[in-house]
């Protein structure tokens, strides 16, 4: 009996080990970052500037659109946008003209151990549009 449970209990350690988690890949490890990507001057300057570069349809200043676009992207290394991938948006090509101009702005990259490092940001931006908002030429 002793040698039974003892074969169990050897069995039981042992498959441990095997479906053990790898971590020697780099994939697979955790990141600690000094500093998270951003936005220089914050969310508020990154929003009010965003505002500021969009263009409308007449359709959403007509309809007077207004909601919230839930977006992903990824900060390269060298401040640039890229992998856009809206994830929850708008209509009258609001989700275009988003994506167009987010291409265009620059972030600080994140840091890891003083070096930067790519990282996923996601965000729930809110979009106003109103009479006074910029006509789409």
């Amino acid at each position: 009996m002793k040698k039974l449970i003892y074969f169990f209990s050897l069995m039981f350690i042992f498959s441990f080990a095997v479906n053990a988690q790898d971590y020697s890949d780099p994939q697979n490890m955790d990141v600690d970052y000094n500093r998270d990507a951003e936005y220089p001057g914050g969310i508020n300057k990154f929003i009010g500037d965003l505002w500021a570069a969009m263009e409308y349809s007449q359709q959403a200043i007509d309809e007077r659109a207004d909601g919230e676009i839930m977006v992903s992207f990824d900060v390269e290394t060298d401040s640039t946008v890229t992998g856009i991938s809206i994830i929850s948006g708008m209509d009258y090509g609001i989700n275009e003209e988003f994506e167009r101009v987010l291409k265009t702005m620059k972030f600080a990259p994140a840091l890891a151990e003083g070096n930067p490092v790519k990282m996923n940001v996601m965000l729930n931006v809110p979009v106003r549009v109103g009479p006074n908002s910029k006509k789409k030429q």
